[in-house]
């Protein structure tokens, strides 16, 4: 399992999101055992392809100064994170985007700058229209 996120829906039901690489038979195994529990009401797989699909990261840097500070700025900023404290130096924001996107921030920043990451983990929605 690569990564699981729940949120409540307006009906006041649970969506649950469960990521995983697998081939056709191992994904329609998980599909059928998932609908045998009694509090499933339904099970849809979604792809990539036919979906929007979107994370969203935390970020809180070390203290930073002059030039190392003013460069994650613009990279944060670049990329449409907001700035939402600065204290002491440091740095914590929100970015968000698809899994790419998330990752090449982090690493760019990398260690060096960050002290802290906190993940949404991937989130689907169909855009398949009723």
């Amino acid at each position: 399992m690569d990564s699981i996120t729940v949120g409540i829906e307006p009906s006041g039901n649970a969506r649950i999101i469960i990521l995983f690489q697998s081939d056709e038979r191992v994904a329609n195994f998980l599909k059928r055992v998932l609908e045998r529990l009694v509090q499933v009401i339904e099970v849809e797989t979604l792809r990539e392809e036919t979906s929007l699909v979107r994370e969203i990261a935390l970020l809180k840097t070390k203290p930073l100064k002059g030039e190392k500070k003013e460069q994650a700025l613009f990279r944060i900023e670049e990329i449409g994170g907001r700035i939402l404290e600065v204290k002491e130096d440091a740095i914590i924001a929100e970015i968000h985007g698809d899994h790419q996107r998330i990752e090449g921030v982090i690493n760019d920043l990398g260690s060096d700058v960050l002290e802290e990451v906190a993940r949404s983990g991937q989130v689907y929605i169909s855009k398949k229209f009723e």
